[in-house]
This record gives C-alpha cells, structure tokens and sequence, in this order.
C-alpha cells in the first residue's frame, strides 16, 4: 500500500426524520445507486445502514439490494453495521441495544449474506458503557466520531487522530475505533455541494496528510444530502440538477488515485494501521459523559427532552419495555417494534404526517399516582417534628430534614445525624444537601440563593418559573408506610402547583412529587430534582458523579484532577440550544458524593425519562456542585412541541427522590 490509507462510510438512512414514505424511491435512484456505480468503477465504498433502511430500500428496489450483496462479495463494498434501527444507545436499557443489534445482523445476512465486523455507533453517541455491547455482538471495531470526544482530551494530542485507536469502556472492555470526523465530511459536502472548488478541498486534504494523517476518514456521513435534500434546515445548499454531484464526487475520487497521495480502501482496512501495544483511551469524559458527533448542538439530550415531545415518548418506550420484561416475552416482532418506536428520527425533525402515523399506533400504558392526605397517626416516639413561620423540621437521631416555608418546601438542610446551629441562612454543618444562601460563597458570581429539592422552569419569551413561593403544607402520618407526608398547593404564574413530599426517616429518603404539572405544556427547559452539595461536607478531592448510560454497569467520573474538574452540563451552547450535555439515567439513578457520603437522585424511568445534569466549579478555596433533572431543553428540533400526543400514550409522572448514602 502507499499513499495515506482514506475512506468513506456513506449513511444510508430511509427512516430520516424529514423524508416522506413515498420519496423513498427518488432517494435510492438519486442517492443509492450513484454509490454502487462508484464501487463498479473500482473505488472502495463504505456503506453504514440499518436493517430497516435496507427493508425500505428491498421494497421499492430490490434490485439494488442485489447488486450490493454482490460488491460486497466482490470486495468493492464493505458494509458498516448500525442496527436495525438508529437508536440512541445511551439513553435505551442495555437489553434494548442488544435486540436492536441481533436484529440487525440477522437482517444484514437474510438480505446480503454477510454480518458485518465493524459498526458505526448510532448518531455518534457513545458511552463506555455500550462498548461491552458490541463487543458481545461480535464486532471487532468501532466507528466514532474524533472531534467532540478530542476536544475534551487536550492530552491526546493530535496525533491520535493519524490511525486507528484502542477504545476502553466499561468493565475493561478494549475494542479499536476507526474514526469518523464532521470537519472532513463537511469539506467533502462543501465540494460536492459546489460551495468550495476541487483546489480548496485538496489544499484541506494536503493539510491533513502534512500533518502526518495516515488514515483518513474523507467521508462518514448522510448520503442523503447529494442530488436530493432531507429538507431540515433553511441553510441546506441548492440542489443542483440532478446528478450533477454524483458527477463532482466521482471526479474527486478519480483525481484523488491518480494523485498518488491517498490510496482509497474499504473502512475496515485502517485496522491495519492499529497499534495493539498503545494505552487504550477513553472517548468519555466527566465534563462529556455522552460524546456525540459534530458540533455540540447535537448534544445527548437532543433525544432525550428535546423534540416535540421526547420526554413523553421515551418514557412511553420505557413502559413499553418494562412490560415486556415482566412478561419474559421473546417474540422477536414486538421487540422489533419497540426498537423501531425508540429509533432517534422520531425526536428530530420528524414530518406532521408520521407523527401524526407514529401516534395512531401507541395505546397507554399509565402509572398510578398515590393522593397524599390518607390515613394519618401521630409520630411515632423518636421523631421529632418542629414548625415555625419559615422551616418545618423532622429529625431523629439518625437524621435530619429542614424545609423553607418561605420558599415552597425547598430543602433547606438534610442530613446524617441532628441538626446542628445554622447561621446566616446556610444550611446544618452536618446536612449534606441544602441551600447555600446568599452571601455563603465570597464570589459575586456566585451571589445568589441556591436551592435544593426545587422546580425551575423558563417558557420562552416569558418570566422564570419556579414553586419557590410561601406555602401552608398539611402534615400527616402513614403508619403502613412509616412515612410522614407533607403536601401543599404552591402558586404560580402558570397556576397552583401541587407538590407532595414522603419523607422515610429511617431511610433518611425523601420522595418529591408534582401533580398536574406534566400536563401544562411548556415551550423552554424544565428543570426540578436539584441538590446542591454542602462544601462543608465534602471532600472536593474525592467528589465523583455516576449514572447508567445505556450500559451494565454504572459510569464514575471523578469531578478532581490536579484541582476542581469544572462541569456544568446545563450551560446554553447558544440561544437555541438550552444545554451542553446530559446523562442517560438509564439505571434511573444519578449519585454524587466522595469517599465518605453521597446524594442519589431516583427517577423511575416509567415514571418520566428525564435525564441527569451535573455542575461542579471551583469558588475560590471551596467549590459549588450540584445535580439536576431535566424534562425539557431547546434545540431546532423542539420548535413545533406537542405534548398533546400523551392522550394516547400516558401522561409522564413527575415524581423522584432523594436518599442519603453513607459509607462509613
């Protein structure tokens, strides 16, 4: 071989979000075939699509699918595995991505003869704990993309990018990555598209293999966008008569072999550059536990609580499963369709008319709610309960729970042990969780209240709401339980909010739940569940954060590395996008603590599917860190929001709670 080793893995994807049933046939004679005539030409084509694509593509044009299955046996094509559908594996249980890619690799061999050893991750979106996932399927290397998981890992270097790497994820588990990288697919669609000449993308291709590229990913992305457009976005490029960029691209690919500087292979060839004895890295990081392709607009959450209504949809699809779980139900078909119902084109830029499909097939699967203020006893011995204008205290020996009146029953200090003097509005030296009140940290930038157990929502275009208002709880007792309940009706300017609280004292567990809130539909981020830390409580040098993101097993990041690691997930990208990053919660768990104690934050995934938000930075000789939930964010895709789709699959239930670890 001579030359830098390039390829191309072209994303075949007939589920896509903007694209109609019937234009299917138009985008595999403008889209498709272009590309198999490029691998009859003999330039090696990479082709990554799910089994549902190529059901679609049998359907209108089986002709294609044989002519593949025949380049692929010829060795001018390889084919990328992705699934049977896209679907985003850090926000799905593990057991779903498991079906999802036994169906695909039982689809790819029924309609081609050939289970592929390499997969691109779905929209790009990893986590380590999906590596033993694939690795347990059967591949052999992963497809993921460079520039977003780089950007978190300055050490890297650039040299990481020049071949393929070992990846380590959960458990230990090592396969290699060949990289995918948005800036040179982009160039390629810039080219192609003609908005840049064919002497710009050389002097970029030049650039790269200066530098010292041995591997070049030169295209890994939509195939779609040529000679046809998905009709996402306003900014798409002109589309130019017909075949006229199938033509640029196979003139860029002739010029590219006779250049003599690249050599054109088949994706899986850049394995061979692999070097088995280099330190495996982590695409993963505390600050992107979720790394995504492209820019960070395209973050986790664009799938999670973003859309027109994922939050209701993905919590529909989490019912779903759990139903199917009880019943050990093995049917193939209704695991398909599950996968199909969880696929990511459904929470992007999907058209009216298949929504408007999508939601005459659900039928609800709901979850009781449990009204507070049922029987009630006097507390037990042991429990001591304190009331005045601004705090209502429960305590025992093992614990206390202080909640501000003033401010809507938030937490004002939770605790192992009695609650010790507090002064100037901080919470107990020995809470745990709490608010950290005006004039607590010396940094103006960090001059304001900071709460705990409290709800923030910020419509677009309108005043921030929030349950922090004055409020008369009732108080009763459930003896069945051992739960003392604590419920109240708090205004707002979108209405009363009911906010109902069980607090178990022996458990030192507090569980928050909001009645007739999911319902009101909501336009900009919606956020509840928040428990700032105590400084005084914790050791900064040991602080950690840990969710399941679509994995086995848990995911610990350490928030200390030769000083405060800074995280704030729920930073704006810009005006459009709400937030930077999220977690999964797919265990339905969220912990954060040290080596001593720790806070874990519980969302059943049935009850609503939000997702987990971390922000930890330094003040100072102190820090500031404190975990969240969130039901809703913006991004382009959440402009046309219809929460009016839960008539038919169930309301979410925005209900969660709040425990106490301690380890000693």
């Amino acid at each position: 071989m001579s030359g830098t080793l390039s390829y191309t893995a072209f994303h075949l994807n007939l589920a896509f979000s903007s694209v109609e049933e019937e234009d299917h046939g138009a985008i595999v004679k403008r889209c498709y075939w272009p590309l198999l005539e490029l691998a009859r030409a003999g330039y090696p084509i990479g082709i990554e699509a799910t089994s549902y694509t190529l059901q679609a593509i049998e359907r209108c044009d089986a002709s294609w699918i044989s002519t593949l299955g025949k380049l692929i046996g010829e060795g001018k094509v390889e084919l990328i595995a992705s699934g049977h559908v896209q679907m985003i594996a850090p926000l799905v249980p593990p057991e779903m991505t498991e079906w999802n890619l036994k169906l695909g690799l039982e689809g790819y061999e029924r309609m081609l003869g050939v289970r592929p050893t390499v997969a691109l991750i779905n929209e790009q979106a990893y986590s380590p704990g999906i590596l033993p996932l694939y690795k347990a399927a059967g591949f052999r290397a992963i497809m993921m993309d460079w520039a977003e998981p780089a950007s978190h890992h300055p050490e890297w270097g650039r040299k990481k990018y020049h071949t393929p790497q070992r990846v380590i994820g959960s458990g230990d588990c090592v396969l290699p990555v060949i990289w995918s990288d948005a800036i040179s697919f982009q160039k390629f669609q810039r080219y192609a598209h003609g908005e840049i000449d064919a002497e710009e993308y050389f002097e970029f291709l030049s650039l790269q293999i200066e530098n010292g590229v041995k591997a070049l990913p030169i295209y890994t992305s939509d195939a779609e966008v040529f000679d046809y457009r998905p009709g996402r976005f306003s900014s798409e490029a002109a589309s130019a008569s017909a075949g006229v960029e199938a033509e640029r691209i196979r003139l860029l690919f002739q010029a590219l072999t006779s250049s003599g500087a690249i050599e054109l292979v088949l994706p899986s060839a850049a394995l061979s550059l692999l070097d088995d004895d280099a330190e495996p890295i982590r695409l993963e990081s505390a600050a992107a536990p979720v790394p995504v392709k492209k820019q960070r607009k395209y973050n986790v959450l664009r799938w999670a609580v973003t859309g027109r209504d994922d939050l209701g949809l993905n919590t529909y699809c989490w019912r779903q499963f759990e139903k199917l779980q009880f019943e050990d139900d093995k049917n193939a078909n209704k695991w398909q369709k599950l996968c199909e119902m969880w696929a990511s084109d459904f929470r992007t830029h999907i058209t009216e008319k298949r929504w408007k499909s999508l939601a005459s097939g659900l039928f609800p699967a709901r979850t009781a709610v449990r009204k507070l203020g049922g029987a009630s006893a006097a507390l037990p011995a042991g429990i001591r309960f304190e009331r005045d204008n601004r705090f209502l205290s429960v305590e025992t020996d093992a614990g206390h729970l202080v909640l501000n009146l003033y401010r809507g029953m938030a937490i004002h200090s939770f605790g192992f042990g009695r609650g010790e003097p507090y002064t100037a509005g901080a919470p107990a030296p020995n809470g745990l969780i709490g608010t950290m009140a005006h004039g607590f940290y010396d940094d103006i930038a960090y001059g304001a209240d900071f709460y705990s157990g409290h709800l923030v929502a910020e419509p677009l275009n309108a005043h921030k709401i929030t349950d922090l208002q004055r409020c008369d709880p009732k108080v009763a007792y459930d003896v069945a339980e051992g739960a003392i309940e604590i419920y109240a009706d708090i205004p707002s300017s979108m209405g009363p909010i009911q906010k109902q609280l069980r607090f178990w004292p022996d458990e030192q567990r507090l569980e928050v739940c909001y009645l007739g809130l999911s319902e009101k539909p909501m336009s900009g981020p919606k956020r509840l569940a928040h428990v700032t830390l105590n400084p005084r409580a914790f050791n900064r040098k040991k602080l950690y954060f840990e969710s399941h993101n679509g994995g086995h097993e848990a995911e610990r990041h350490s928030l200390w590395k030769r000083g405060s690691v800074p995280v704030d997930h729920g930073k704006p990208v810009s005006r459009l996008v709400s937030a930077t990053t999220g977690l999964g919660m797919t265990g339905g768990t969220l912990e954060i603590g040290d080596d001593k104690h720790a806070v874990k934050l519980t969302m059943k995934r049935t009850d609503a599917a939000g997702a987990g938000l971390i922000q930890c930075e330094a003040v100072g000789d102190s820090f500031f860190a404190r975990a969240a939930i969130t039901l809703r964010e913006t991004d382009e895709t959440a402009a046309r929001s219809d929460e009016g789709l839960r008539d038919r699959i169930g309301t979410p239930l925005l209900r969660y709670c709040v425990q106490l670890v301690n380890k000693g």
